[in-house]
């Protein structure tokens, strides 16, 4: 059974595609958080503002972190979102390094720090009914207040420039699993629905034949409709009631074209 990747407090069962109106959401789904995501990642971009991410083996001792603190932030951090935001993934080091060195503001605890920019009650609820998690905005609510207060400075700004690298990596990575899935419904809808397309495109030739039928009788009718038809009915009509009128009694001259 396919797993799809959780986006909305909407539980998708198996072969919903197939469902008119939940395939509807699905993909009402798709659009909202493909346009969200696609401006997280041009707001990330402006955050980075074209610094570069410190590859591991340029990273060096600090005064208050090693480099092998820092590549263990940065591991974790990238962890963090690859695991769609999870709580339990959101650990202690990274708590202290975003405060300490990225500009953002101190909270009572971990717990208080994660709440203020991501949602767990949506994680638990992705899990309940096991479906995918990814770094969506669904769980990244707040990420605009978390960007703005997101700052890349001093001895910290290579380390800064590439937690903000991961992140977007693994946006776009989420992006494109969004992308593809919008893809492969496109292609499930042409292939459930096309044959009744075919269906309903011999019905209505059936129905347009059968009027192009009904016009040609209509129109020969319509021919046959002159005025030198309509004189001899009536007259013949006349004639089989009165058999000793003279039919030459019932033409007048100029009739025709005062009738006309």
């Amino acid at each position: 059974m396919k797993k799809y990747i959780a986006l909305s407090m909407h539980h998708y069962v198996e072969g919903f595609v197939d469902d008119p109106i939940l395939k509807k959401q699905r993909l009402t789904d798709l659009s909202r958080t493909i346009a969200t995501m696609t401006e997280q990642i041009s707001a990330v971009d402006r955050v980075i503002a074209g610094r570069n991410p410190d590859p591991p083996e340029r990273l060096q001792d600090s005064k208050f972190m090693t480099a092998e603190q820092k590549k263990k932030v940065l591991k974790q951090w990238d962890t963090f979102i690859k695991g769609g935001f999870s709580f339990h993934l959101f650990t202690d080091a990274i708590y202290r390094h975003l405060n300490l060195h990225c500009g953002f503001i101190a909270h009572y605890n971990r717990a208080g720090f994660y709440s203020t920019y991501w949602n767990d009650d949506f994680i638990a609820f992705a899990r309940q009914v096991d479906m995918v998690l990814r770094p969506v905005p669904q769980v990244f609510v707040n990420w605009e207040r978390f960007l703005k207060s997101f700052q890349c400075w001093g001895e910290w700004t290579g380390m800064g420039a590439t937690m903000l690298h991961s992140l977007k990596t693994r946006l776009l990575s989420t992006l494109r699993e969004l992308e593809n899935e919008v893809i492969d419904t496109f292609h499930h809808d042409l292939e459930r629905l096309y044959p009744l397309h075919l269906e309903e495109r011999k019905r209505l030739a059936e129905e347009a034949d059968e009027y192009r039928r009904k016009v040609v009788e209509l129109t020969t009718k319509l021919d046959d409709m002159d005025i030198d038809s309509f004189l001899e009915e009536r007259i013949d009509s006349y004639k089989a009631l009165f058999p000793s009128l003279d039919p030459a009694d019932f033409v007048e001259p100029g009739m025709v074209s005062n009738l006309c």
